[in-house]
């Protein structure tokens, strides 16, 4: 099965910091970015309307956090998710929620290549198994 191009959604209040993510995805293949948002509200919107197969999520950002996102989203509508927070005292809660993976800001690119692989393995195997989040 050939690999399918995998759709991303950046989700951080910090214009430095989504712009961080999309320099480092730009290098990627097979990953398309399909938006971006700045605060939690836009966040669920794009989900909503863009379908993404995968969200660098910021924990904090305005209106509403990271982990009220994914709560409003829903866990059965809820694309994977990156967490990507300057805080690493939310990498467990992160985990709780099944997240793929926790990046600590400033995002380096060893740590953000080794999240996106993870993501683009568990994107494949449900492709294959017919998996959904």
């Amino acid at each position: 099965m050939p690999d399918k191009t995998i759709r991303v959604l950046i989700a951080d209040d910090e214009a430095l910091a989504r712009d961080r993510v999309a320099d480092l995805l730009e290098h990627e293949t097979n990953v398309v970015i399909v938006g971006t948002a700045s605060t939690g509200l836009e966040a669920i919107e794009s989900i909503r309307t863009l379908h993404p197969d995968l969200v660098f999520l910021d924990v904090q950002m305005p209106e509403l956090d990271g982990f009220g996102v994914v709560q409003a989203v829903g866990a059965a509508r809820m694309p994977p998710v990156v967490f990507v927070t300057a805080h690493d005292r939310f990498a467990i809660q992160a985990f709780e929620i099944n997240a793929l993976d926790s990046l600590l800001k400033p995002v380096t690119r060893a740590r953000f290549v080794q999240a996106l692989a993870r993501a683009k393995a568990w994107t494949k195997r449900a492709r294959v198994t017919g998996l959904s989040r």
